[in-house]
């Protein structure tokens, strides 16, 4: 499996791995329905964006996962991941989040946070795999939190 940043010239394969999810997986992923995916959407997914980082996972040209941090300030940022559905119980999303968290730790990131359903057990896995916790609950959605660093936060 190669992991990699994301390229615009990936809108292709980044839109493979959406069409290749369950709807359910689509809800937990955006928090709605979705039955369609728009171009402009998949695009803004893959094209390099200062407020955005991207990798994607490959096993040749097949791709199988994608991991995206929003960049909130300059030590937060949001996880939104996504695992085609073939491609699950293979590592896919651990490595996908690994070396996102590896480009943010580069960059002197100092937390990840990620909100997430209730019912997406998936996630829930991922995340307490990856040393996440739950910082705060709002009735169906999880906010997971992940230290990026060992030293502690500097009192604000």
């Amino acid at each position: 499996m190669l992991v990699r940043p994301i390229e615009p010239s990936d809108e292709d394969a980044y839109r493979a791995i959406l069409e290749a999810t369950s709807a359910d997986d689509r809800y937990c992923r955006f928090f709605h329905f979705v039955d369609h995916f728009d171009p402009e959407e998949v695009h803004r997914f893959v094209e390099t964006r200062a407020d955005m980082i991207g990798m994607i996972a490959f096993d040749g040209a097949v791709p199988m996962g994608a991991a995206h941090a929003a960049l909130l300030d300059d030590k937060t940022a949001e996880l939104a991941i996504v695992v085609a559905s073939g491609a699950r119980h293979l590592g896919v999303g651990t490595a996908c989040l690994d070396a996102l968290i590896a480009r943010l730790k580069e960059r002197g990131f100092r937390r990840l946070i990620a909100c997430a359903l209730r019912e997406n057990s998936p996630f829930e896995h991922l995340a307490q795999h990856a040393g996440f916790h739950v910082e705060t609950s709002d009735g169906a959605a999880l906010r997971w939190v992940l230290a990026l660093t060992a030293e502690p936060e500097p009192a604000s």
